[in-house]
């Protein structure tokens, strides 16, 4: 019954900062990825939210009918960091318009780019040459916990 109720609060507590979040109009990471790998990509984000970070994926922020490019504009400002998720069919043409704009942007600012590699993606994943530096999250391995060290990455705060 405890960790039941335990469960029950800290999904209460998530959502009431994830709420908070949304009224300020902030988001915690970018979620980049190729719509090949979209269903993973969308576990992920809903596993993110109930730890209280605020995912912005496409399905769930772009209005039907209006540009995501100029969105995506307006709102980089209000995103705090981009995982950039690679599976085995590698980064998908998408991908590669909002990579170039977000790499630059999130530079500047010193801001997290966290690589991030699908359990189906089989063989060493090519990635462009700006990301080889960057210090990947393996789904693909089972220590250290991928969605821990995807959380660190993302706030900054270890478990």
């Amino acid at each position: 019954m405890d960790k039941n109720a335990n469960t029950y609060r800290d999904l209460a507590t998530a959502s009431a900062i994830v709420n908070g979040k949304t009224e300020l109009g902030e988001f915690d990471v970018f979620m980049c990825h190729n719509n090949q790998n979209k269903a993973e990509v969308i576990r992920i984000a809903t596993k993110l939210k109930e730890k209280g970070i605020r995912p912005w994926l496409d399905e769930w922020e772009l209005r039907p009918g209006l540009s995501w490019q100029r969105l995506l504009e307006q709102q980089i400002e209000n995103i705090k960091s981009v995982a950039i998720f690679v599976g085995k069919n590698g980064i998908g043409p998408w991908q590669d318009l909002e990579l170039g704009a977000f790499i630059r942007e999130f530079i500047k600012r010193s801001m997290p780019v966290i690589p991030v590699i699908l359990p189906d993606c089989q063989q060493p994943p090519a990635l462009p040459i700006f990301l080889t530096s960057m210090t990947w999250v393996d789904f693909r391995k089972e220590s250290p916990d991928p969605f821990e060290h995807l959380t660190w990455g993302i706030t900054g705060k270890r478990e």
